[in-house]
């Protein structure tokens, strides 16, 4: 079995269900968490070591006349690890009929999700299949009644993400001493739902700047990210980021990892007791724990 730092945690496969029409399935690696449960027939392994960093490449200027070089920054590569497990019969079932289960949830064309469980909270990464899984264990598996594999797996995403973390107001509910926290280790920027009627003051991540936006009518609803990798979008107008003029937000702005967002600037000007705002952060993290 594997340990964590900080105690044990309970590490967990969801295959993709419905999206891949397969059933709605967990693998319970974990075997010191089944107390009181059956395992379904996997179980991780010992060894499992090279989850916690990405690769990454680096980014460079060169000139032809210069000694070294000039640091431009860092592009995160796809995460690849190894899940080492045992895949084994269980009362019921013979491990053929575990494996076609446990095979059927994994492959290269949709992903699986891997959740860890630990004291620290929840992560999770979404991986598909990235190589044809290798046999460390050469005898019969239907004489042994189990055979360990080494899963390649690839993380398109290269982060742990976590549970998200929110924030919900209501015109009118003080503001003070209210905050938003990221749980992740990587800086992140909130997607803020607004609801008018009403013009709301926006705080823009650790800074003291505000978002000014213009005057939502009653029953109009925005979606803004704030890192901009999607334009806003308003259900009663076609172009609220124009109408926003030049304000942006500003990914220097961002809120740290482990830090919290003061909310004390949220505002909203001419509103009514149907008027609200939820900001939302999607931690993401190095490691998953």
């Amino acid at each position: 079995m594997t340990f964590f730092p900080e105690g044990t945690a309970n590490v967990v496969i969801a295959g993709p269900g419905a999206v891949a029409d397969l059933p709605e399935r967990a693998w319970y690696l974990s075997e010191h968490h089944l107390v009181g449960r059956e395992s379904g027939g996997v179980v991780l392994a010992s060894g499992w070591a090279d989850y916690v960093e990405p690769e990454a490449k680096h980014q460079w200027f060169e000139t032809a006349r210069g000694d070294g070089a000039i640091w431009l920054g860092a592009v995160i590569e796809p995460r690849r690890f190894k899940i080492p497990v045992y895949v084994h019969k269980i009362h019921g079932s013979h491990i053929h009929k575990v494996e076609d289960g446990f095979w059927s949830d994994i492959w290269y064309e949709f992903q699986s999700r891997l959740y860890v469980n630990s004291p620290r909270g929840v992560k999770y990464c979404d991986f598909r299949l990235d190589a044809a899984p290798s046999v460390e264990h050469e005898s019969d598996p239907v004489f042994e009644g189990f055979q360990p594999y080494l899963i390649p797996v690839v993380v398109e995403k290269a982060w742990w993400f976590g549970l998200p973390e929110e924030f919900s107001w209501v015109n009118g509910q003080p503001v003070t001493k209210k905050t938003l926290y990221n749980s992740g280790d990587r800086k992140a920027m909130p997607v803020i739902t607004i609801k008018g009627p009403g013009v709301f003051q926006l705080p823009d991540g650790v800074s003291d700047k505000v978002v000014t936006t213009p005057n939502l009518k009653a029953g109009e609803v925005v979606v803004i990210h704030t890192d901009m990798s999607v334009r806003p979008k308003s259900n009663m107008r076609n172009n609220f980021y124009g109408d926003l003029g030049g304000q942006r937000f500003l990914k220097d702005n961002a809120v740290p990892g482990r830090r919290r967002m003061d909310m004390s600037r949220l505002k909203c000007i001419g509103g009514n007791a149907a008027s609200s705002a939820v900001f939302t952060i999607e931690p993401k993290s190095r490691r998953p724990f």
